[in-house]
């Protein structure tokens, strides 16, 4: 054979060796030099289940850690990742502080994953504590989403088959971005879904219920089959059921981007944490392998997104940053900017 061919051969298997699980579509990570950062110091029940996309960043160039034994952010850090509180999670006053202070240093990013309130295991005022510090409009909510027709072999193992509203008006750039080279959904396995909070009381984010022009983004919703429910049976003082306690069922929010317009960080919010690879969620086959003939869109769209944010532009020092008054959200509803598409 001749060796000029045995030599292409051997770089083209070199080269798809290289890249992630290519079942449905080839992706991989495209940037390389960000610091990435997954917080399992406060818990969660898949705090431990990231291997693969950990790998994946690593293998692209990028700084990846665990916050583990000992809680601290470190300086150069990019990126946060907040894997479902347990019930039990214990955050004090001053590591809610630190993440809001970090985010207000601008360009960072925080991807923050629900869960479903089954048992009472999921409490999602934790993190809502966090997004609600950093001047965020979205929160998870606390029911258990469920669908008896769009899952991979039972109600509770729920896909998202549906991207955006189904509205271009409002599908623009981070749809578009999340969406790129899928064909169908992903597998949210035992979710919950995402509200929001406008300063007053807390908001249905379907599609004609509220919209947040420019600020937030719907990326992600389960089929109009889905049912929302009050698993762990609470009193919801905090009014975090919203979807469960609506008489209107399906479509709810189940992956969100908001854009933190006056500090010009970002947030991803999932009713479960999809970047996981618990029952095959960052993967592009299914656990079952019933929805969508077996085929599943989760790593392509955790890939897309990361991909199109990061990295982030560098921070420009600017004396005039101090006095910069933060929005308040009550006027949130009717604030336009200017969209910067990043790829």
């Amino acid at each position: 054979m001749n060796r000029k061919y045995i030599f292409s051969l051997i770089l083209i298997v070199g080269m798809i060796a290289g890249m992630t699980t290519t079942h449905a579509v080839v992706t991989e990570i495209e940037f390389s030099g960000v610091v990435i950062a997954f917080d399992i110091y406060h818990g969660g029940y898949h705090a431990n289940d990231v291997d693969n996309l950990f790998a994946n960043l690593t293998a692209a160039g990028n700084t990846v850690t665990y916050i583990n034994q000992t809680w601290g952010l470190p300086a150069d850090l990019d990126v946060l990742f907040l894997t479902e509180a347990d019930s039990g999670a214990n955050w004090t006053d001053a590591e809610v502080a630190d993440i809001a202070a970090w985010m207000a240093l601008g360009s960072k990013l925080l991807w923050v994953a629900g869960d479903s309130d089954y048992a009472g295991i999921f409490d999602p005022v934790p993190i809502n504590n966090v997004l609600n510090a950093t001047g965020a409009i979205v929160r998870l909510d606390g029911s258990s989403i469920s669908d008896p027709v769009f899952n991979d072999g039972a109600s509770y193992r729920v896909a998202a088959p549906y991207f955006g509203y189904g509205d271009p008006l409002y599908d623009t750039y981070p749809v578009l971005n999340a969406s790129q080279d899928c064909t169908a959904g992903a597998i949210f396995h035992g979710p919950g879904a995402i509200i929001a909070w406008n300063g007053y009381e807390y908001r249905d984010l379907r599609y004609g219920k509220s919209v947040f022009p420019e600020r937030v983004w719907v990326l992600m919703r389960y089929s109009e089959n889905a049912t929302a429910d009050d698993a762990d049976t609470s009193d919801d003082y905090l009014g975090l059921d919203l979807y469960s306690n609506s008489t209107t069922e399906g479509n709810y929010p189940a992956l969100v981007y908001e854009h933190l317009i006056n500090i010009d960080s970002h947030i991803i919010a999932g009713g479960e944490a999809i970047y996981s690879d618990y029952k095959y969620m960052y993967n592009q086959e299914t656990e079952v392998g019933i929805y969508n003939n077996g085929t599943t869109f989760g790593q392509v769209i955790v890939n897309n997104i990361l991909n199109w944010l990061l990295p982030l532009p560098e921070v420009v020092p600017d004396d005039t940053s101090a006095s910069i008054a933060l929005i308040p959200l009550a006027f949130i509803g009717v604030i336009y900017a200017i969209s910067r598409k990043r790829k």
